[in-house]
């Protein structure tokens, strides 16, 4: 029997106190910023009766501005004709019987256009969209509808949105999941003083650029070329605000990335030349080797080389290194080879191979734990817990963050380089069991808080304390450096045990028949045995298909 579990009812206006939440944060944070408009619309909200408030708000939730009256389906709102005419008196609403000729469109079935426009020689058998344009064709004067049509006159979502979390598309589920006890959040400032946007031009520049991004998303999808190809005719100058410029870089990487397929090298060229992210120089040098300019290529990797934006731009300039020592006399750095050991078993496979080789090797008197992407980040999210929900600039826009905005860049360790190198610095300097004490005192007071790197289901003070009395605060330093580097590629590629005895522990990668390791777990592999952490790669066959002799352990 399966257990399923049980979620307690929410209550039946909880998202108008989402949407109360929402207005109080951005009012409280960007007051100053809202135009007089907004303030006014903020203002009259509050004065609706609690009925009118439900359903502006269930209207605001949903995606467009028109609905009908006849359609409307809200048992929790006491009295909708009281609501709907209050929402109106109040000129939250207009309430039409002939909408434009879109818009009703749009809101009938094709059954319904077809008896609304009975007067006119239609196709029955056309298609919803076909028929529209055979009824447009006539340039018909509709008549009035029997139903009334609902239009919200100022969309305010987009603006709220984008304070409270940071875009205008934000599905607002996260807060069922805050309501329903699914998830607890920690408490973060949310005070003017950090906050992301600090003027309205840079309000409506975001939200520019998010509707090119979005332009380019659409037109991807639809395949549209040479609309995608027009698209930087769009795009902004560089701004001085690097969180915008770093979106504008993201942006101008996927343009530029369609005029290379497209062939339009130079287009191309110009499009990477204004971008600093990855994979920027990647692509600049792959293009210079691919038109033989081989002195322009060189300087491209040699600067990935010196100063690697992240850990798959380090990857990929020693392999075009590689290409290029064959070319020219490009002084292609050494290969190192790999410092970990294979080892080689054979084994039943009636469960998952990971949980087959943790039988075996408990079996060999060692404790199992499956560490994969969970024990090493949850070290790192326990030691360094207060810096990451610490207020900086910017990094929480809503209490719904399980980390701060930047916590996957580069921007996360340069916004709190002091505070993270006086940490390592204290944790260098104790004892084992001083930092296990330190540990498990975060454990405790922040259990269930959500934290993108800290997985508590999967977590326990047994196995954080076995890890902080096996492995030394040197060789944490380490491993928690690493991470820094690059947050967003190092949480992963960890290996999928981790295990003790006696004084020793290690680190297991498990493979399967036919898997084969991944260039992220082999530089996890590389770096914790040259930090003298044991970590080897554990390739299993099957023994109900081809037994083999097991491996020593």
């Amino acid at each position: 029997m399966t257990d399923t579990a049980v979620f307690p009812d929410l209550p039946p206006h909880y998202y108008l106190a989402n949407f109360a939440s929402i207005i109080d944060t951005v009012t409280l944070r960007y007051g100053d910023l809202l135009t007089q408009e907004e303030g006014d619309w903020i203002t009259a909200f509050h004065d609706l009766p609690t009925n009118a408030q439900c359903l502006l708000v269930r209207f605001l939730s949903r995606k467009g501005h028109w609905f009908r009256e006849d359609k409307l389906n809200y048992p929790e709102i006491d009295n909708l004709p009281h609501a709907i005419s209050s929402l109106a008196e109040a000129t939250f609403i207009d309430i039409e019987r002939t909408p434009p000729f879109d818009v009703l469109c749009s809101l009938l079935t094709k059954p319904e256009l077809l008896s609304h426009f009975d007067v006119l020689p239609l196709d029955k058998k056309s298609k919803k969209a076909d028929l529209i344009e055979e009824i447009a064709t006539h340039s018909p004067t509709a008549e009035p509808l029997t139903f009334s049509c609902l239009h919200v006159r100022l969309d305010v979502m987009p603006i709220f949105l984008l304070l409270y979390f940071g875009n205008a598309r934000q599905d607002l589920s996260q807060f069922v999941l805050s309501d329903l006890g699914i998830q607890r959040f920690e408490s973060v400032s949310l005070t003017a003083e950090v906050r992301l946007f600090t003027s309205r031009d840079q309000m409506k520049d975001w939200l520019d650029l998010s509707y090119l991004s979005e332009q380019y998303w659409q037109l991807l999808e639809k395949k549209d070329k040479h609309a995608l190809l027009e698209l930087p005719k769009a795009l902004p100058f560089t701004t001085a605000w690097p969180p915008l410029e770093r979106k504008r870089q993201r942006l101008i990487n996927q343009l530029a990335r369609e005029q290379e397929r497209a062939g339009n090298i130079e287009e191309a060229m110009l499009l990477f030349s204004q971008s600093s992210l990855p994979p920027s120089r990647e692509r600049q040098a792959r293009i210079a080797m691919k038109q033989a300019d081989w002195s322009r290529a060189c300087e491209w990797v040699s600067n990935m080389l010196a100063n690697p934006f992240n850990e798959d731009e380090k990857d990929v300039a020693a392999r075009i290194a590689k290409q290029l020592a064959k070319k020219t006399d490009f002084d292609c750095p050494v290969a190192t080879e790999h410092l970990y050991e294979a080892l080689h078993l054979s084994l039943p496979l009636d469960a998952r191979v990971e949980v087959a080789s943790a039988a075996h090797f408990t079996e060999q008197g060692w404790t199992v734990w499956f560490s994969e992407n969970l024990l090493l980040n949850a070290l790192f999210g326990l030691t360094f817990w207060d810096i990451i929900f610490s207020p900086v600039s910017g990094a929480f826009l809503n209490p719904f963050q399980r980390s701060p905005r930047d916590m996957f860049s580069s921007e996360f360790y340069a916004a709190r380089q002091s505070a993270i190198e006086e940490r390592l610095h204290a944790l260098a300097q104790q004892t084992q069991e001083e930092s296990v004490k330190q540990r498990l005192a975060t454990f405790e007071q922040k259990y269930g808080l959500a934290n993108d790197w800290v997985v508590w289901g999967y977590i326990d003070k047994e196995q954080i304390t076995a890890a902080l009395l096996s492995l030394t605060p040197p060789q944490l330093v380490a491993c928690f450096e690493r991470i820094l580097f690059d947050p967003k590629s190092n949480r992963a590629g960890h290996p999928d045990l981790f295990m003790v005895k006696g004084n020793t522990c290690q680190f297991i990668e498990v493979k399967g028949p036919g898997d084969k390791l991944q260039h992220h777990q082999v530089r996890w592999l590389d770096f914790l045995n040259r930090h003298h952490i044991i970590s080897k790669v554990l390739y299993v066959e099957d023994a109900n298909k081809s037994p083999r002799s097991n491996a020593n352990s």
